[in-house]
């Protein structure tokens, strides 16, 4: 857990306690066909990118547990592997969960 103090725009001022978002992988698999790909889920957005593939599958789920198909086709500008695909992954997710309308409140550096 790490505090962080909030400040909205009327002035007040709070202390919120976060978590980090459950990440797992990136791993290499292969597919019911053979296929390699690589899997990565960060906050249970499960990316799964096939070799070769300019787009990742999104579900909901975890690696190795069920998965709830969400989105298909998301492009993805990089060079196949484990590691690409976490950061995309993991800016993909947190761009999703707070999109792009901004924020009520201003989150500033943990507090020590």
């Amino acid at each position: 857990m790490t505090a962080q103090e909030i400040s909205y725009r009327n002035g007040r001022k709070q202390v919120i306690y976060t978590a980090p978002y459950p990440s797992e992988g990136p791993v290499l698999v292969r597919d019911g066909h053979g296929r390699q790909a690589w899997m990565f889920m960060y906050a249970h957005f499960v990316f799964t990118w096939l070799e070769g593939a300019v787009q990742v599958q999104v579900s909901h789920g975890t690696l190795n547990g069920p998965k709830m198909a969400l989105w298909k086709g998301i492009g993805i500008p990089a060079y196949w592997s484990g590691p690409a695909l976490a950061e995309f992954g993991q800016a993909w997710a947190l761009e999703q969960m707070t999109g792009r309308r901004g924020t009520p409140a201003v989150v500033k550096d943990s507090l020590p």
